[in-house]
């Protein structure tokens, strides 16, 4: 069972403070957590914190799911549906759900924080917001304006995908207003590519969701955007079984996500890596909640190093390092 024992309660309280302040809570708000065992003492801090701000405070605690993107019972999600403010506190992602997507379409303002702990939560959440939405924001505009991309890394990964008529999305933990969501920790920006245009290798070598830190790579073949096959050990062999289960569309690459947070560290949970200012993310399954077009109940993220990015040509990542002008 994850605790708190070793995170200072002033500071486990002042993260729940900024939490609320992200998500713009106020005396009108019905507001909801949503957790699993194990996180109770993050959502006993966020519903001592809410409870002086909000009209109405719900906790509801179920079972964790089996992998990221699978949905959560139908009682879970109508909650949702009928709050206004949501932080999901979950050891799987419910961020590519269609409960979560429901939920949106109400106008609920959601945080989804997929592996978080008490630490996580006091470290990673009081940041530089600002900076943030000025790094997140101009790399979405540029990831939305490029015809093509292409992405290498040290780790052996080289990869061509085309993102034309796609929309990226700045992660950066504005979720003040209604139908707004977004992880918190904060810090990437992120776009779907198209689903049957990508071909390369993508090598992993920092962390999978779902999984945690790799202590070898994990070599992904992809044609056609879709992953063929995968190498290096039981992580590999995880990595293709999850994305089986979710069906005959769970190995299409669904996402492309770039770090922005100069915050946020490689702890091996992917909710903080992907963050990482400089790492460059994948993404396998789901991806109609972001623009894309493949539905399936399983969205596995995988994390690069020291990737460098090309859009039609131009480089805004370069060996881990972000464009100046970003």
């Amino acid at each position: 069972m994850i605790t708190a024992a070793n995170v200072d309660p002033d500071e486990l309280a002042l993260a729940a403070e900024v939490v609320l302040d992200r998500l713009g809570l106020g005396s009108a708000d019905k507001f909801l957590v949503v957790f699993n065992r194990g996180l109770v003492a993050i959502a006993s801090q966020l519903e001592q914190s809410a409870s002086k701000r909000a009209a109405e405070v719900r906790l509801c605690e179920f079972d964790e799911a089996t992998r990221d993107g699978e949905e959560p019972p139908p009682a879970v999600a109508g909650a949702m549906r009928e709050s206004s403010v949501v932080v999901m506190l979950t050891r799987h992602s419910l961020s590519h759900t269609r409960a979560r997507m429901a939920a949106t379409e109400t106008g609920a303002r959601i945080a989804s924080m997929p592996g978080i702990s008490p630490e996580l939560f006091a470290r990673a959440i009081p940041v530089d917001y600002d900076s943030l939405e000025q790094a997140g924001r101009a790399l979405a505009r540029r990831l939305t304006e490029a015809d093509s991309c292409r992405i290498t890394a040290p780790g052996g990964t080289e990869i061509e995908l085309t993102l034309r008529g796609r929309t990226a999305v700045s992660d950066d933990g504005a979720l003040h207003e209604p139908g707004a969501f977004g992880n918190l920790p904060a810090g990437e920006a992120y776009i779907a590519p198209l689903e049957t245009d990508a071909y390369g290798t993508i090598v992993c070598d920092g962390s999978l969701a779902g999984w945690g830190m790799l202590d070898r790579t994990v070599a992904i073949e992809i044609t056609d955007g879709r992953a063929i096959s995968a190498r290096g050990g039981h992580a590999a062999e995880w990595l293709l079984d999850t994305l089986d289960a979710g069906g005959d569309k769970g190995r299409v690459l669904a996402e492309l996500g770039i770090g922005t947070n100069r915050s946020a560290t490689i702890s091996g949970q992917i909710v903080e890596d992907e963050k990482v200012a400089g790492t460059v993310h994948f993404a396998f399954g789901t991806n109609t909640s972001f623009g894309g077009l493949n539905q399936t109940t399983v969205h596995i993220d995988g994390l690069v190093r020291n990737a460098t990015v090309d859009l039609d040509g131009q480089r805004v990542l370069h060996n881990g390092a972000l464009s100046a002008d970003l």
